[in-house]
Protein backbone atom coordinates (compact mmCIF):
# COMPACT_ATOMS: atom_id res chain seq x y z
CA UNK A 1 0.00 0.00 0.00
CA UNK A 2 1.19 3.56 -0.96
CA UNK A 3 0.83 6.19 1.35
CA UNK A 4 0.06 9.78 -0.57
CA UNK A 5 1.12 13.13 1.36
CA UNK A 6 -1.57 15.15 1.88
CA UNK A 7 -1.85 18.85 3.15
CA UNK A 8 -2.51 19.40 6.80
CA UNK A 9 -6.14 19.83 7.64
CA UNK A 10 -6.65 23.22 7.23
CA UNK A 11 -4.29 23.96 4.00
CA UNK A 12 -6.30 25.64 1.25
CA UNK A 13 -3.58 26.91 -1.00
CA UNK A 14 -3.04 26.72 -4.28
CA UNK A 15 -0.56 23.77 -3.95
CA UNK A 16 -2.29 21.89 -1.49
CA UNK A 17 -5.43 21.43 -4.08
CA UNK A 18 -3.18 20.66 -6.71
CA UNK A 19 -1.64 17.96 -4.19
CA UNK A 20 -4.63 16.47 -3.32
CA UNK A 21 -5.77 16.53 -7.19
CA UNK A 22 -2.96 14.48 -8.01
CA UNK A 23 -3.03 12.35 -5.22
CA UNK A 24 -6.60 11.36 -5.95
CA UNK A 25 -6.23 10.89 -9.20
CA UNK A 26 -3.10 7.87 -8.40
CA UNK A 27 -5.69 6.58 -5.80
CA UNK A 28 -8.45 6.77 -8.50
CA UNK A 29 -6.38 4.22 -10.75
CA UNK A 30 -5.31 2.23 -7.53
CA UNK A 31 -9.16 1.38 -6.29
CA UNK A 32 -9.71 0.70 -9.55
CA UNK A 33 -7.54 -1.51 -10.40
CA UNK A 34 -8.76 -3.92 -7.01
CA UNK A 35 -12.28 -3.62 -8.70
CA UNK A 36 -13.57 -0.72 -6.22
CA UNK A 37 -15.66 1.13 -8.64
CA UNK A 38 -17.24 3.34 -6.18
CA UNK A 39 -13.94 4.35 -4.78
CA UNK A 40 -12.70 4.82 -7.97
CA UNK A 41 -15.57 7.01 -8.91
CA UNK A 42 -15.07 9.44 -5.65
CA UNK A 43 -11.57 10.08 -6.26
CA UNK A 44 -12.34 10.76 -10.15
CA UNK A 45 -14.79 13.47 -8.37
CA UNK A 46 -12.28 14.43 -5.99
CA UNK A 47 -9.50 15.00 -8.17
CA UNK A 48 -11.29 17.10 -10.95
CA UNK A 49 -12.67 19.24 -7.91
CA UNK A 50 -9.56 20.42 -6.11
CA UNK A 51 -7.71 20.74 -9.48
CA UNK A 52 -11.11 23.38 -10.04
CA UNK A 53 -10.42 24.51 -6.38
CA UNK A 54 -6.59 25.54 -7.18
CA UNK A 55 -7.62 27.77 -9.75
CA UNK A 56 -10.45 28.84 -7.51
CA UNK A 57 -8.13 29.34 -4.57
CA UNK A 58 -5.27 31.12 -6.99
CA UNK A 59 -7.74 33.64 -8.27
CA UNK A 60 -8.90 34.78 -4.65
CA UNK A 61 -12.22 33.18 -5.38
CA UNK A 62 -14.90 31.24 -3.10
CA UNK A 63 -14.10 27.71 -3.86
CA UNK A 64 -16.01 25.84 -0.97
CA UNK A 65 -19.34 24.83 -2.40
CA UNK A 66 -20.33 22.44 -4.74
CA UNK A 67 -22.11 24.97 -6.77
CA UNK A 68 -18.24 27.18 -7.29
CA UNK A 69 -16.45 24.39 -8.68
CA UNK A 70 -19.16 24.22 -11.48
CA UNK A 71 -18.85 27.97 -11.46
CA UNK A 72 -15.52 28.09 -11.49
CA UNK A 73 -15.37 25.12 -14.47
CA UNK A 74 -18.13 27.77 -16.47
CA UNK A 75 -15.71 30.88 -16.03
CA UNK A 76 -12.30 28.81 -17.23
CA UNK A 77 -14.33 27.87 -19.96
CA UNK A 78 -15.38 30.89 -20.47
CA UNK A 79 -12.32 32.86 -20.28
CA UNK A 80 -10.48 30.78 -22.09
CA UNK A 81 -12.77 29.70 -24.69
CA UNK A 82 -12.87 26.00 -23.89
CA UNK A 83 -16.04 24.54 -24.14
CA UNK A 84 -14.82 21.38 -23.08
CA UNK A 85 -14.75 22.30 -19.54
CA UNK A 86 -18.17 21.46 -18.47
CA UNK A 87 -18.16 18.65 -20.76
CA UNK A 88 -15.17 17.04 -18.51
CA UNK A 89 -17.06 18.04 -15.28
CA UNK A 90 -20.00 16.58 -15.97
CA UNK A 91 -18.17 13.63 -16.21
CA UNK A 92 -16.78 13.54 -12.87
CA UNK A 93 -19.76 14.78 -11.58
CA UNK A 94 -21.54 11.47 -13.08
CA UNK A 95 -18.74 9.62 -11.35
CA UNK A 96 -19.49 11.04 -7.73
CA UNK A 97 -23.23 10.21 -8.28
CA UNK A 98 -21.47 7.09 -9.25
CA UNK A 99 -20.29 6.51 -5.56
CA UNK A 100 -24.37 6.94 -4.45
CA UNK A 101 -25.93 5.56 -7.01
CA UNK A 102 -23.48 2.18 -8.03
CA UNK A 103 -24.76 2.10 -11.28
CA UNK A 104 -21.86 2.64 -13.78
CA UNK A 105 -19.47 -0.56 -14.89
CA UNK A 106 -15.73 -0.54 -14.48
CA UNK A 107 -15.46 0.27 -18.39
CA UNK A 108 -16.93 3.65 -17.91
CA UNK A 109 -14.85 4.51 -14.59
CA UNK A 110 -12.08 3.68 -16.43
CA UNK A 111 -12.88 6.23 -19.22
CA UNK A 112 -13.63 8.70 -16.39
CA UNK A 113 -10.62 8.35 -15.20
CA UNK A 114 -8.62 8.89 -18.52
CA UNK A 115 -11.12 11.41 -19.01
CA UNK A 116 -9.55 13.37 -15.75
CA UNK A 117 -6.44 12.99 -16.44
CA UNK A 118 -6.61 14.68 -19.78
CA UNK A 119 -8.81 17.10 -17.65
CA UNK A 120 -6.58 17.90 -14.73
CA UNK A 121 -4.08 18.23 -17.67
CA UNK A 122 -5.84 21.24 -19.23
CA UNK A 123 -6.64 22.89 -16.00
CA UNK A 124 -2.95 22.79 -15.10
CA UNK A 125 -1.85 24.39 -17.98
CA UNK A 126 -4.84 27.19 -17.31
CA UNK A 127 -3.65 27.60 -14.01
CA UNK A 128 0.09 28.39 -15.21
CA UNK A 129 -1.25 30.97 -18.01
CA UNK A 130 -2.47 34.74 -16.50
CA UNK A 131 -6.25 35.64 -16.60
CA UNK A 132 -7.31 37.01 -19.57
CA UNK A 133 -9.88 39.95 -20.16
CA UNK A 134 -13.43 38.98 -19.92
CA UNK A 135 -16.95 41.32 -19.75
CA UNK A 136 -19.78 40.18 -18.72
CA UNK A 137 -22.41 39.23 -21.70
CA UNK A 138 -24.90 37.11 -20.46
CA UNK A 139 -27.05 36.31 -17.27
CA UNK A 140 -25.50 33.20 -16.43
CA UNK A 141 -21.46 34.60 -16.18
CA UNK A 142 -23.36 37.61 -14.12
CA UNK A 143 -25.13 34.91 -11.60
CA UNK A 144 -21.71 32.91 -11.61
CA UNK A 145 -19.25 35.57 -10.67
CA UNK A 146 -21.78 36.99 -8.16
CA UNK A 147 -21.21 33.67 -6.37
CA UNK A 148 -17.46 33.44 -7.06
CA UNK A 149 -16.59 36.81 -6.14
CA UNK A 150 -19.06 37.01 -2.72
CA UNK A 151 -21.49 39.25 -3.68
CA UNK A 152 -24.82 39.42 -2.02
CA UNK A 153 -27.68 37.55 -4.10
CA UNK A 154 -29.32 41.66 -4.84
CA UNK A 155 -25.64 42.93 -5.99
CA UNK A 156 -24.83 41.37 -8.80
CA UNK A 157 -21.71 42.76 -10.95
CA UNK A 158 -23.13 44.72 -13.69
CA UNK A 159 -24.16 43.54 -16.94
CA UNK A 160 -21.33 44.80 -19.38
CA UNK A 161 -18.29 45.09 -16.59
CA UNK A 162 -14.94 44.32 -18.08
CA UNK A 163 -12.13 42.90 -16.44
CA UNK A 164 -8.50 42.58 -17.42
CA UNK A 165 -7.84 39.68 -15.16
CA UNK A 166 -11.06 38.11 -15.56
CA UNK A 167 -12.54 38.79 -12.47
CA UNK A 168 -9.21 37.31 -10.41
CA UNK A 169 -9.45 38.68 -6.76
CA UNK A 170 -5.81 37.72 -6.58
CA UNK A 171 -4.31 39.90 -9.52
CA UNK A 172 -4.53 43.32 -9.52
CA UNK A 173 -6.65 45.01 -12.80
CA UNK A 174 -4.37 46.61 -15.31
CA UNK A 175 -3.93 50.15 -15.83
Amino acid sequence: MTTTTQPSPGNDGVDDHVLMSRNFLEQAKSELSKGDCLQASEKVWGAVAHALKAIGAQRGWRHRAHQNIQDIAAHMGDEFDRRDFFGHLTVAESMHQNFYENDKEEDLTSQAIDDAETFLAKLDEVRTLPPRPYTISTVSAQSRLRRLLGLPRDEPPPMGIHSEVGFSLAHPEND
